[in-house]
């Protein structure tokens, strides 16, 4: 018997009783290493969906989501502060901690060392302003930031504490009258 026969045997005992106008279907079943998988997988997703949705044990994309923003700003001490708190600090420590910030995140770059103001940043040392006269917004502008002049948004990069901080020591360099300071710009303040 040659080869070709031994095939033709062989599938004939596989060929399953199913006759599709001639066209005759072979149970050719999947191997064993594919079927474990498959199993496998339904196994799992049942393990998942108990502990997930049955029997509540993880946390949901949403519940993780608040989580993880919960730990960042727990590491970042992102807080929001009242607008009772939100006053000018006065002693020289905080004014210090204030221009130690200042200098830190490079200010001085579009500000000037002293405040003074460059081509890029307006005076900060004069009665004009652009943003507010009071310490509220100060306080804002450093938080939120000036997108549209391309100052950055700070309230990502450190806590409203230190936000107060360096308001408060920008506020206590109006009048100073530095060298080369830039004309003034914006609303004078009253």
């Amino acid at each position: 018997m040659s080869d070709k026969n031994k095939q033709i045997l062989e599938q004939d005992e596989h060929l399953m009783d199913h006759d599709y106008d001639g066209i005759k279907e072979l149970d050719n079943p999947p191997p064993r290493w594919i079927m474990m998988l498959f199993y496998i997988t339904i196994g799992w997703s049942i393990i998942y969906g108990a502990y997930y949705f049955w029997l509540k044990e993880g946390n949901l994309q949403d519940e993780e989501y608040a989580y993880k923003s919960m730990q960042h700003d727990a590491k970042y001490q992102i807080a929001s502060i009242s607008a009772d708190d939100l006053v000018a600090f006065t002693d020289e420590e905080s004014l210090a901690e204030g221009k130690q910030i200042y200098t830190d995140l490079a200010c001085m770059a579009c500000h000037g060392m002293n405040g003074e103001g460059n081509a890029i940043g307006p005076n900060l040392t004069d009665d004009y302003t652009l943003h507010g006269c009071d310490f509220e917004s100060v306080f804002h502008t450093i938080k939120e930031g000036v997108p549209a002049k391309g100052m950055t948004a700070y309230k990502t990069q450190m806590s409203d504490e230190k936000i107060q901080k360096v308001a408060s020591y920008i506020i206590t360099l109006r009048g100073t009258n530095p060298a080369n300071a830039k004309e003034p710009q914006g609303e004078k303040c009253e």
